[in-house]
């Protein structure tokens, strides 16, 4: 496949590799202009330059909305495979937003180039199949692949040697571990991530604090203070101005000496931070009116698509302060005269067992005859196990153990009925993975589950509970939708859901109160 692909290539008569920066000046556009590149355009966007300028191996860009990343990766993409004889391989959020991208922001400035548009083309067909039209582009010595991390099979297919993903907070986390895999045979390895940032410790910031943090800093040309730009130090709400922390004089940010700096200059992974704050284009009036909206969801969208900042939600998580408050005089484990159980696999089955109101049993163990073991142990009336990744081992334990016992599914719940949030079958569940943890977020925030004295000794249990956060974004069709996403190991919050959905079944339990920020 890949000689065949290689066979369809233009001949490219140059010998002389251009540098990516050349590379850009010369052929690149936006809106029919050169790309503004600073000095090199004369244009205003200094502090873009270094980012062009800067081909390390691994770098991660975290962003505020509109920063000129994009434009930076695509551009890089292109560059490679025009260049030499490899293939780049673009990922963004899904499939929708790939064609979105490519017809939006490569077709035109492609088109307006006469060196691009004769070396760019569509590949014509790859082993007796037509190519994907959107997804696949031929440059002058390779090829470039477009694909949407919400089709797995599609990035497997792609053997590449550099990768550029974009908006990585929105990607399905399942997809991300297969990104670098696709360069296993290349000597190159680029790996480039990209996104606008959502909660803390999660996607693009969880890359960016892996590397050597680059920020941007000015130099005040009043005092000549050094200082990285912050909103609430260096906006003048009342004057709607940019002014210096220091002298409180106004400046002018791109006008200003700009030095990128490297927090850990050891570390031997490239990264950068970017805000709005430094554009030309930005509007501070607009952005002090979005600093200002009290909802959760709006300062949210301030924190991370304005500044690129990390935000939190209030209420979005289940917090120390919330197990707390749960605490009664008891101990586990305890055994009642009934139980739920709920189990999630991953290394080892991560099981929860309640009942009615408290917490009995928690605790990992190896093997379906245990399983079986601890139902008969903890007397129990129904069991939800998780119906992946060990399909076989679920359904011999549901057939097993006493009980009314099933397998789950988290599903699109849009089929639903008004009111229903879970169904069942013979052996099966299935459920909205965020409905179902509104419902368990309740039990635990308004006290309904009770948890021991001596909760604290199970670490594994209170870090896991607290390793999943609920936000809220907005989809293509304009509507908030909420997603709850995950920060670190959780099989426990997820063996709880289980076994608060297993007591939900047994008791036949009506619309669940949906947690709301």
């Amino acid at each position: 496949m890949i000689e065949e692909l290689k066979n369809q290539l233009p001949k490219n008569k140059k010998n002389r590799i251009e540098s990516y920066l050349h590379w850009v000046e010369k052929y690149w556009s936006v809106r029919d202009k050169p790309l503004d590149l600073g000095k090199y355009n004369n244009g205003n966007h200094t502090y873009i330059e270094k980012l062009y300028e800067d081909q390390h191996p691994d770098i991660t860009f975290k962003k505020s909305a509109q920063a000129g990343i994009t434009e930076r990766m695509i551009t890089e993409a292109l560059w490679l495979p025009d260049q030499y004889k490899e293939n780049a391989l673009y990922i963004f959020p899904t499939s929708g937003t790939v064609a979105d991208l490519v017809q939006e922001r490569l077709d035109e400035p492609i088109n307006n180039s006469k060196y691009l548009s004769k070396v760019s083309g569509r590949a014509k067909k790859i082993m007796k199949k037509q190519a994907d039209k959107v997804g696949l582009k031929r440059m002058s010595r390779g090829f470039i692949y477009f694909r949407g991390s919400n089709k797995p099979t599609q990035i497997t297919s792609v053997s590449a040697d550099a990768v550029f993903v974009d908006e990585l907070d929105r990607m399905m986390p399942e997809s991300i571990p297969y990104f670098r895999k696709r360069m296993m045979h290349s000597q190159r390895k680029w790996m480039r991530w990209g996104s606008t940032p959502t909660i803390p410790n999660f996607g693009i910031d969880i890359k960016y604090n892996e590397s050597d943090q680059h920020c941007l800093q000015l130099q005040c040309p009043h005092c000549n203070d050094w200082q990285e730009l912050d909103f609430w130090e260096n906006i003048d709400k009342e004057n709607k101005q940019v002014i210096c922390k220091k002298c409180k004089k106004k400046i002018v940010p791109y006008k200003c000496k700009l030095e990128w700096v490297a927090k850990y200059p050891q570390v031997n992974k490239r990264g950068y931070f970017i805000s709005q704050l430094y554009s030309p284009l930005l509007d501070i009036s607009e952005l002090i009116e979005e600093s200002e909206k009290e909802s959760e969801w709006e300062i949210m969208q301030f924190m991370n698509q304005s500044l690129g900042l990390t935000y939190e939600p209030k209420g979005g998580k289940i917090t120390e302060q919330d197990m707390d408050a749960c605490k009664r005089d008891y101990n586990i484990p305890q055994i009642s005269d009934y139980s739920f159980m709920g189990i999630d696999v991953g290394k080892k089955f991560n099981v929860i067992i309640i009942d009615k109101e408290k917490l009995l049993y928690v605790g990992e163990v190896r093997t379906v005859d245990e399983l079986v073991g601890l139902a008969k142990m903890y007397k129990n009336k129904c069991a939800v196990i998780d119906g992946n990744p060990e399909g076989r081992a679920a359904e011999e334990f549901c057939k097993r153990a006493q009980g009314d016992n099933r397998m789950c599914w988290y599903v699109d719940t849009s089929g639903f009925s008004k009111g229903q949030w879970f169904r069942t079958e013979e052996l099966k569940v299935t459920t909205g993975r965020t409905m179902s943890l509104d419902k368990s977020n309740n039990e635990i925030k308004k006290q309904r589950i009770h948890l021991p004295k001596n909760i604290d000794i199970y670490s594994d249990f209170k870090k896991q509970m607290k390793n999943l956060t609920r936000v809220q974004n907005e989809n293509k069709k304009g509507d908030i939708v909420a997603q709850y996403l995950k920060t670190g190991p959780d099989h426990y919050r997820h063996s709880l859901n289980y076994a608060n959905i297993a007591k939900s079944i047994y008791d036949l339990a009506g619309t669940p109160e949906i947690f709301t920020l």
